[in-house]
């Protein structure tokens, strides 16, 4: 092991088989040398361990534990964690190789700066690329922004590791959105910032998504945001918290569908505008499963069928005009704050 290291890459990993190993090697070809590789093997049962123990190189970390999740791994890494600066690493994702070097050259410039970002490529399932996001950069844009959503690639963040242990770390009852929940406390403290260059390649992968997964993922960025709104009112976090449980067990209603093909829809247009009609068609398939419009299913269903790109691009337009024209708001509250115990309320009053 390097004597003591300045960053401390945290990566946690479960059944990554396919794309460990470009993950690893693009943080081990950093310009950037001195940092340590905290990996936890979260219980994977495929090939990732075997990849993961044919490396020979002293930085690199391994721990391997039974699964626990991502959220109670990455505290688990980087309570093990020895640099001043934590820099997080995604196992599908990639860091390009001088990602370390700007963002530690950003941070000790800046002494003010607890969080920084990058932006992103946006990359498909076999590494091509699709297109590049960026977010605000300064702190007083993103003090605005993150209370809409999240403005940060979790895999490309870099922050200070005092900083996290002065907010408690990632909250572990949040097994996802944990990163998003994590930005909005770091805003609340400290101040934060993305690089403008796109330092990191972020992975659309679909092989893995299911509609569940989805419905959780943004129901529990709204449960962050209504976790924050709590800290600003006073209120405990505990008395939100205790409704988490109930409010993912609720149904989704109508207006819960609409947002999130709304969110997903544009991705399906990226792939299919790449010619990557079968990753489109993998994605779209798991957003009509569970589309309200009954039409809409069976139109999906018939163009599948055919595997006509052109159609498919044209059904996810034309429910674009439809619901354009609905003046659908994005905008609304999950919660009623009373002196009672809250309870989720209808969404999208």
């Amino acid at each position: 092991m390097i004597n003591e290291p300045i960053i401390s890459v945290v990566m946690a990993v479960y059944n990554s088989e396919k794309y460990v190993r470009e993950a690893v090697d693009s943080i081990l070809n950093q310009t950037f040398k001195s940092f340590e590789f905290i990996i936890i093997n979260d219980g994977s049962t495929d090939k990732t361990q075997e990849i993961l123990e044919s490396y020979n190189d002293p930085r690199i970390v391994i721990t391997h534990q039974k699964h626990m999740g991502l959220t109670k791994s990455l505290n688990k890494g980087i309570a093990l964690a020895k640099g001043k600066f934590i820099a997080r690493q995604d196992a599908d994702d990639i860091s390009l190789p001088d990602r370390l070097e700007k963002q530690i050259e950003f941070l000790e410039l800046h002494k003010d700066i607890a969080l920084l970002g990058t932006a992103a490529k946006i990359i498909d399932i076999r590494g091509f690329y699709l297109r590049t996001v960026r977010y605000p950069t300064d702190h007083s844009s993103l003090s605005i922004a993150i209370n809409h959503s999240n403005q940060f690639w979790h895999g490309s963040v870099m922050f200070r590791r005092q900083s996290f242990l002065e907010l408690g770390g990632y909250q572990e009852i949040l097994f996802t959105a944990q990163d998003y929940d994590l930005w909005l406390r770091f805003v609340e403290k400290f101040k934060v910032a993305n690089l403008s260059d796109p330092l990191y390649k972020y992975r659309l992968n679909y092989l893995s998504l299911s509609f569940k997964k989805i419905v959780y993922q943004r129901r529990m960025a709204i449960f962050a945001k209504e976790l924050a709104r709590a800290r600003k009112k006073g209120i405990k976090e505990k008395q939100i918290i205790n409704v988490l449980e109930s409010y993912l067990k609720l149904n989704m209603n109508l207006a819960e569908k609409r947002e999130i093909i709304q969110i997903y829809n544009p991705w399906g247009l990226l792939l299919l505008r790449h010619n990557k009609k079968n990753q489109a068609f993998l994605l779209m398939n798991e957003i009509f499963e569970y589309h309200p419009s009954s039409l809409f299913k069976l139109l999906f269903k018939i163009i599948k069928t055919f595997k006509s790109a052109f159609f498919l691009e044209m059904l996810i337009k034309i429910w674009f005009f439809l619901e354009k024209l609905r003046g659908l708001r994005k905008k609304a509250r999950y919660f009623k704050y009373t002196n009672a115990p809250l309870l989720p309320l209808d969404f999208f009053n």
